[in-house]
């Protein structure tokens, strides 16, 4: 990241540059089709009480985490981390969203990815693809090194974006001039309002974003 460059685009993940999400991908590569499936009757109770509004996304995320995740080293998880973003995630890149981030790279902008998936996959993606900074949702790892089940972070949607971007540049003493912020869904709208130049992306539409009520 180069602190001189003034202009910063923020690209949410799922659904902006993938064109779906991502982390059910994700979770059945670590653990295997036969686990998952096996861990189905502990996963559809969380979904359903979600759906009926009985949870919130991260308690979600969190429930899901602790089921097919908890007990696993990091280094485990890590390997199986770097292999999903270098052999599986490109798959799913929506082409019109990526463009736009070459243009970016082309005009000299730092590049941030701020999403609500897990940060442990995004970084090698990131990495692999030049992009400055990835603000996601982080797991918890215990003294043993081994991941928990629970989040380090809060998940990283709605206004969370906002204050780990915020929380992010005054860490590091970066004072951007002007920020351009992609985004698909409710989960992005607060990052699409502190941006000047917000865009909206729907498929391969991308379209300068109207506020909620647009």
């Amino acid at each position: 990241m180069n602190p001189s460059r003034q202009i910063v685009a923020y690209f949410d993940f799922d659904g902006t540059i993938s064109r779906k999400d991502t982390l059910v991908p994700f979770l059945v590569f670590v653990v295997g089709k036969l686990r998952f499936t096996l861990a189905l009757p502990k996963l559809i109770p969380i979904v359903i009480r979600y759906c009926l509004g009985m949870i919130n996304n991260e308690a979600a995320k969190q429930a899901t985490l602790t089921v097919l995740l908890k007990g696993y080293s990091k280094r485990q998880v890590e390997h199986k981390a770097k292999q999903f973003a270098l052999t599986h995630l490109n798959k799913y890149i929506n082409p019109v969203a990526y463009a736009k981030i070459e243009w970016h790279r082309e005009h000299g902008h730092n590049l941030f990815l701020v999403s609500a998936n897990l940060g442990i996959y995004l970084r090698h993606w990131a990495n692999l693809h030049k992009l400055d900074q990835v603000i996601a949702t982080e797991l918890e790892i215990d003294a043993q090194q081994c991941l928990t089940g629970r989040l380090l972070t809060h998940n990283c949607y709605g206004k969370q974006k906002v204050e780990r971007i915020q929380d992010f540049l005054t860490k590091n003493k970066l004072n951007f001039n002007y920020a351009y912020a992609y985004g698909n869904s409710a989960g992005d709208f607060e990052m699409l309002e502190y941006a000047d130049e917000p865009y909206y992306v729907s498929g391969e539409m991308i379209e300068a974003w109207e506020g909620r009520n647009g």
